[in-house]
Protein backbone atom coordinates (compact mmCIF):
# COMPACT_ATOMS: atom_id res chain seq x y z
CA UNK A 1 0.00 0.00 0.00
CA UNK A 2 1.54 3.36 -0.74
CA UNK A 3 -0.15 6.03 1.57
CA UNK A 4 -2.06 8.76 -0.01
CA UNK A 5 -0.59 12.33 1.03
CA UNK A 6 -3.05 14.90 2.52
CA UNK A 7 -3.95 16.30 -0.94
CA UNK A 8 -4.88 13.29 -2.34
CA UNK A 9 -8.51 13.95 -1.87
CA UNK A 10 -8.64 17.66 -1.54
CA UNK A 11 -10.53 18.80 -4.63
CA UNK A 12 -8.99 22.79 -3.88
CA UNK A 13 -5.74 21.55 -3.81
CA UNK A 14 -6.10 19.31 -7.01
CA UNK A 15 -7.35 22.52 -8.77
CA UNK A 16 -4.78 24.51 -7.70
CA UNK A 17 -1.94 22.22 -8.82
CA UNK A 18 -3.71 21.85 -12.19
CA UNK A 19 -3.85 25.51 -12.72
CA UNK A 20 -0.16 25.78 -11.75
CA UNK A 21 0.13 22.93 -14.60
CA UNK A 22 -1.54 25.41 -16.84
CA UNK A 23 -0.35 28.54 -16.09
CA UNK A 24 3.46 27.97 -15.63
CA UNK A 25 4.12 24.30 -17.73
CA UNK A 26 5.55 24.18 -21.73
CA UNK A 27 3.41 21.29 -22.15
CA UNK A 28 0.04 19.54 -21.70
CA UNK A 29 -0.20 16.15 -20.15
CA UNK A 30 -3.50 15.41 -21.54
CA UNK A 31 -1.88 15.57 -25.22
CA UNK A 32 0.12 12.96 -24.42
CA UNK A 33 -2.34 10.70 -22.37
CA UNK A 34 -4.40 10.92 -25.38
CA UNK A 35 -2.27 10.45 -27.84
CA UNK A 36 -1.47 7.18 -25.99
CA UNK A 37 -5.27 5.77 -25.14
CA UNK A 38 -6.20 6.43 -28.86
CA UNK A 39 -10.07 6.94 -28.05
CA UNK A 40 -13.36 6.58 -30.73
CA UNK A 41 -16.82 7.32 -30.90
CA UNK A 42 -18.99 5.37 -28.79
CA UNK A 43 -16.30 3.99 -26.44
CA UNK A 44 -17.28 2.73 -23.09
CA UNK A 45 -14.39 4.47 -20.53
CA UNK A 46 -13.29 3.90 -16.91
CA UNK A 47 -11.15 6.96 -15.31
CA UNK A 48 -10.05 5.20 -11.98
CA UNK A 49 -9.15 7.82 -9.69
CA UNK A 50 -10.44 10.98 -11.54
CA UNK A 51 -10.08 13.88 -9.16
CA UNK A 52 -12.19 16.60 -10.42
CA UNK A 53 -12.41 15.76 -14.20
CA UNK A 54 -8.62 16.66 -16.24
CA UNK A 55 -9.50 13.65 -18.05
CA UNK A 56 -12.80 12.85 -17.57
CA UNK A 57 -14.72 15.86 -19.28
CA UNK A 58 -12.14 15.63 -22.41
CA UNK A 59 -12.47 11.78 -22.61
CA UNK A 60 -16.50 11.95 -22.27
CA UNK A 61 -16.47 15.03 -25.30
CA UNK A 62 -14.40 12.79 -27.45
CA UNK A 63 -16.44 9.34 -27.32
CA UNK A 64 -19.54 11.57 -27.36
CA UNK A 65 -23.22 10.65 -26.89
CA UNK A 66 -22.92 7.27 -28.48
CA UNK A 67 -20.17 6.69 -25.26
CA UNK A 68 -19.87 6.60 -21.45
CA UNK A 69 -17.44 7.69 -18.90
CA UNK A 70 -17.47 5.89 -15.24
CA UNK A 71 -15.30 8.66 -12.74
CA UNK A 72 -14.13 6.85 -9.85
CA UNK A 73 -12.31 8.65 -7.08
CA UNK A 74 -12.42 8.35 -3.69
CA UNK A 75 -13.49 12.06 -2.62
CA UNK A 76 -16.73 12.69 -2.78
CA UNK A 77 -15.74 16.49 -3.47
CA UNK A 78 -13.82 15.87 -6.07
CA UNK A 79 -16.70 13.82 -8.34
CA UNK A 80 -19.28 16.85 -7.13
CA UNK A 81 -16.74 18.98 -8.80
CA UNK A 82 -16.04 17.07 -11.78
CA UNK A 83 -20.02 17.06 -12.27
CA UNK A 84 -20.58 20.85 -11.92
CA UNK A 85 -18.10 21.20 -14.93
CA UNK A 86 -19.28 18.31 -16.59
CA UNK A 87 -22.97 20.20 -17.18
CA UNK A 88 -21.04 23.22 -18.16
CA UNK A 89 -19.45 21.58 -20.47
CA UNK A 90 -22.67 19.66 -21.89
CA UNK A 91 -21.32 16.25 -21.22
CA UNK A 92 -23.01 15.78 -18.14
CA UNK A 93 -25.34 12.70 -19.47
CA UNK A 94 -21.73 10.95 -20.84
CA UNK A 95 -20.34 10.64 -17.07
CA UNK A 96 -21.57 8.32 -14.22
CA UNK A 97 -19.75 8.86 -10.68
CA UNK A 98 -18.83 6.42 -8.26
CA UNK A 99 -16.79 7.13 -4.94
CA UNK A 100 -15.19 4.25 -3.76
CA UNK A 101 -11.78 3.20 -3.10
CA UNK A 102 -9.72 1.60 -5.76
CA UNK A 103 -9.67 -1.83 -4.74
CA UNK A 104 -13.17 -2.17 -4.43
CA UNK A 105 -14.01 -0.99 -8.42
CA UNK A 106 -14.32 -5.56 -9.02
CA UNK A 107 -17.51 -5.21 -6.96
CA UNK A 108 -18.76 -1.55 -7.47
CA UNK A 109 -18.99 -1.68 -11.51
CA UNK A 110 -21.01 -4.98 -11.32
CA UNK A 111 -21.11 -6.49 -15.45
CA UNK A 112 -19.86 -3.15 -16.57
CA UNK A 113 -16.89 -3.50 -19.39
CA UNK A 114 -14.61 -1.05 -20.65
CA UNK A 115 -12.91 -0.53 -24.11
CA UNK A 116 -10.39 1.82 -22.07
CA UNK A 117 -9.29 2.42 -18.30
CA UNK A 118 -7.50 5.20 -17.78
CA UNK A 119 -5.70 6.29 -14.62
CA UNK A 120 -3.64 9.36 -14.08
CA UNK A 121 -1.60 9.61 -11.01
CA UNK A 122 -3.77 7.65 -9.06
CA UNK A 123 -3.78 3.71 -9.83
CA UNK A 124 -0.90 3.37 -7.00
CA UNK A 125 -3.20 4.17 -4.39
CA UNK A 126 -5.34 0.84 -4.13
CA UNK A 127 -4.63 -0.84 -0.61
CA UNK A 128 -3.33 -3.69 -2.95
CA UNK A 129 -1.43 -2.27 -6.01
CA UNK A 130 -0.66 -5.67 -7.55
CA UNK A 131 -4.30 -6.69 -7.35
CA UNK A 132 -5.54 -3.31 -8.72
CA UNK A 133 -3.64 -5.20 -12.14
CA UNK A 134 -6.17 -7.82 -11.91
CA UNK A 135 -9.09 -6.47 -11.09
CA UNK A 136 -8.49 -4.06 -14.16
CA UNK A 137 -8.03 -6.91 -16.80
CA UNK A 138 -11.04 -8.94 -15.95
CA UNK A 139 -12.93 -5.28 -16.80
CA UNK A 140 -11.42 -4.93 -19.90
CA UNK A 141 -13.22 -5.96 -23.00
CA UNK A 142 -11.04 -7.74 -25.35
CA UNK A 143 -8.94 -5.76 -27.44
CA UNK A 144 -9.10 -3.04 -24.54
CA UNK A 145 -6.48 -0.81 -23.67
CA UNK A 146 -4.95 0.19 -20.26
CA UNK A 147 -2.67 3.54 -19.62
CA UNK A 148 -1.73 4.71 -16.26
CA UNK A 149 0.83 7.03 -15.56
CA UNK A 150 2.74 8.46 -12.22
CA UNK A 151 5.87 10.45 -10.85
CA UNK A 152 9.37 9.13 -12.17
CA UNK A 153 11.83 8.81 -9.26
CA UNK A 154 13.42 12.44 -10.23
CA UNK A 155 10.08 13.94 -10.51
CA UNK A 156 10.08 17.70 -9.08
CA UNK A 157 14.03 16.94 -7.91
CA UNK A 158 14.54 20.93 -8.06
CA UNK A 159 11.25 21.48 -6.19
CA UNK A 160 12.62 18.68 -3.75
CA UNK A 161 16.30 19.96 -3.43
CA UNK A 162 14.80 23.56 -2.40
CA UNK A 163 12.11 22.11 0.08
CA UNK A 164 14.16 20.10 1.91
CA UNK A 165 17.28 22.57 1.92
CA UNK A 166 15.10 24.58 4.46
CA UNK A 167 14.95 21.69 6.58
CA UNK A 168 18.80 21.25 5.78
CA UNK A 169 17.78 17.29 4.61
CA UNK A 170 18.71 15.70 1.77
CA UNK A 171 16.26 13.38 -0.30
CA UNK A 172 17.71 11.20 -2.63
CA UNK A 173 16.18 7.59 -2.80
CA UNK A 174 12.63 7.09 -4.67
CA UNK A 175 9.57 6.29 -2.65
CA UNK A 176 6.21 5.69 -2.85
CA UNK A 177 4.48 6.33 -6.35
CA UNK A 178 7.78 5.88 -8.17
CA UNK A 179 8.69 2.34 -6.67
CA UNK A 180 5.24 1.46 -8.02
CA UNK A 181 5.78 3.15 -11.61
CA UNK A 182 9.27 1.92 -11.77
CA UNK A 183 8.86 -1.43 -9.99
CA UNK A 184 6.10 -3.92 -8.89
CA UNK A 185 3.50 -2.31 -10.68
CA UNK A 186 5.22 -2.27 -14.50
CA UNK A 187 6.34 -6.06 -13.28
CA UNK A 188 2.60 -6.79 -12.50
CA UNK A 189 1.43 -5.37 -15.72
CA UNK A 190 4.08 -7.05 -18.01
CA UNK A 191 2.97 -10.67 -16.29
CA UNK A 192 -0.58 -10.19 -17.20
CA UNK A 193 -1.02 -8.10 -20.23
CA UNK A 194 0.19 -9.35 -23.56
CA UNK A 195 1.31 -6.54 -24.56
CA UNK A 196 3.24 -3.63 -22.59
CA UNK A 197 4.78 -0.10 -23.31
CA UNK A 198 6.80 2.53 -21.72
CA UNK A 199 6.99 5.49 -22.40
CA UNK A 200 7.87 9.10 -21.02
CA UNK A 201 6.91 12.87 -20.70
CA UNK A 202 8.40 15.89 -19.31
CA UNK A 203 7.23 19.15 -18.30
CA UNK A 204 9.07 22.05 -16.98
CA UNK A 205 7.04 24.47 -14.88
CA UNK A 206 8.72 27.76 -15.01
CA UNK A 207 7.59 30.28 -11.77
CA UNK A 208 8.20 33.56 -12.03
CA UNK A 209 7.21 34.67 -8.57
CA UNK A 210 7.39 33.90 -5.22
CA UNK A 211 3.79 33.64 -4.28
CA UNK A 212 3.20 31.55 -7.54
CA UNK A 213 6.03 28.85 -6.29
CA UNK A 214 4.35 28.89 -3.00
CA UNK A 215 1.14 28.35 -4.38
CA UNK A 216 2.49 25.04 -6.16
CA UNK A 217 4.51 24.01 -3.35
CA UNK A 218 1.35 24.24 -0.70
CA UNK A 219 -0.95 22.57 -2.91
CA UNK A 220 1.23 19.49 -3.19
CA UNK A 221 1.93 16.81 -1.06
CA UNK A 222 5.58 17.90 -0.29
CA UNK A 223 3.92 21.02 1.76
CA UNK A 224 5.17 20.85 5.14
CA UNK A 225 2.95 23.37 7.57
CA UNK A 226 5.85 23.51 10.07
CA UNK A 227 7.79 25.53 7.63
CA UNK A 228 5.31 27.20 5.81
CA UNK A 229 6.84 30.52 6.70
CA UNK A 230 10.41 29.64 6.19
CA UNK A 231 9.54 28.66 2.60
CA UNK A 232 7.72 32.16 1.99
CA UNK A 233 11.01 33.98 3.03
CA UNK A 234 12.88 31.18 0.87
CA UNK A 235 11.08 31.81 -1.98
CA UNK A 236 10.95 35.46 -1.82
CA UNK A 237 15.13 35.49 -1.21
CA UNK A 238 15.29 33.02 -4.36
CA UNK A 239 13.34 35.88 -6.40
CA UNK A 240 15.42 38.85 -5.13
CA UNK A 241 18.47 36.88 -7.01
CA UNK A 242 16.32 35.07 -9.60
CA UNK A 243 13.39 35.82 -12.31
CA UNK A 244 12.58 32.10 -12.72
CA UNK A 245 12.36 28.80 -10.53
CA UNK A 246 12.00 26.25 -12.83
CA UNK A 247 10.99 22.45 -11.52
CA UNK A 248 10.26 19.69 -13.78
CA UNK A 249 7.34 17.28 -14.06
CA UNK A 250 8.58 13.92 -14.95
CA UNK A 251 6.37 11.17 -15.82
CA UNK A 252 5.98 7.78 -16.40
CA UNK A 253 3.02 5.88 -18.07
CA UNK A 254 2.34 2.10 -19.29
CA UNK A 255 0.13 1.12 -21.98
CA UNK A 256 -1.04 -2.06 -21.82
CA UNK A 257 -2.94 -4.34 -24.35
CA UNK A 258 -5.61 -7.29 -23.57
CA UNK A 259 -5.55 -9.63 -27.00
CA UNK A 260 -8.59 -10.26 -28.74
CA UNK A 261 -9.51 -14.08 -27.70
CA UNK A 262 -9.34 -16.49 -30.21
Amino acid sequence: MFVKGKYNTDSTALDQRIKSHDKFGSKDLNNWIFKNIQLSGGYSVLDLGCGTGKQSIPIAKTVGIDGEVYSIDLSQSALDSLMSKAIIDKVNNQIKTLCCSHDDIQLALDDNYFDCVVSSYSIYYANNAENIIQSIWNKLKDGGVLFYCGPSSQNNKELKKFHYSILGEEKTTAIGASMFMEGIGKDKTIEIFNKVNTTTFENILRFDSAQALYDYWSSYNLYDESIDAQFKVSAQNYFNNNSIFETVKRVIGIRAYKAISE
